[in-house]
């Protein structure tokens, strides 16, 4: 007696080749999203009415905010999402840079604990100020979540990317644990926000 098919074995097939393709799909975006964070770069014409660095990066992102304002690339310079604890002196230490600048042009933001809080704070600050034209400074890998979630809040306002690269390089997947997921992390969060 011969034996036929088991009916089960195509639709289990299918299912498996299905999952395959999904994840192998996956895999493709989230290198994609990599890669254009890795190649971002800065347009060194780029100016402003004003200036948001992004809380994160070692103090990296605050020293390039307030570099940017040293250069008159921006009147002022808000730091959103620092921790209310730490005071302006701990961030001159932190992040150094000309001490006229934070004198005269830096307002820190301490409201903020997440990138929705980040958007909520700035979009105050920017209509309370009248700004229209705003350099967004964070990490290169964090950039595209942040101007989506910062434009949704001021969609009247322009914003400006200004990306920095920070101790988490999405050019070092793999080489770099850290980096790996870190930016993994990020892409499943941006991948969400633009589902939403």
């Amino acid at each position: 007696m011969s034996r036929g098919r088991h009916p089960r074995r195509s639709p289990a097939r299918f299912g498996t080749m299905l999952v395959v393709f999904v994840l192998g799909l996956l895999a493709i975006d989230f290198l994609l999203f990599a890669q254009r964070a890795a190649n971002m770069k800065p347009d060194p014409a780029v100016k402003g009415d004003a200036i948001v660095a992004l809380t994160g990066g070692s103090g990296l992102r605050i020293a390039e905010g307030v570099k940017l304002v040293s250069e008159g690339r921006g009147g002022h310079l808000l730091i959103s999402g620092v921790h209310p604890d730490v005071t302006m002196e701990e961030l001159i230490e932190l992040a150094g840079g000309d001490p006229d600048v934070w004198a005269c042009c830096v307002t820190i933001g301490h409201a903020a604990e997440t990138t929705l809080g980040n958007a909520d704070e700035t979009a105050a600050w920017a209509y309370e100020n009248g700004y229209h034209d705003l350099i967004v400074v964070t990490s290169d890998y964090h950039m595209a979540r942040s101007v989506l979630v910062l434009q949704d809040a001021m969609p009247d306002l322009t914003l400006e990317p200004w990306p920095v690269r920070t101790v988490i390089d999405p050019s070092h997947l793999f080489t770099d644990y850290r980096s790996l997921k870190g930016v993994f992390l990020e892409w499943a969060k941006w991948r969400v926000t633009t589902l939403e």
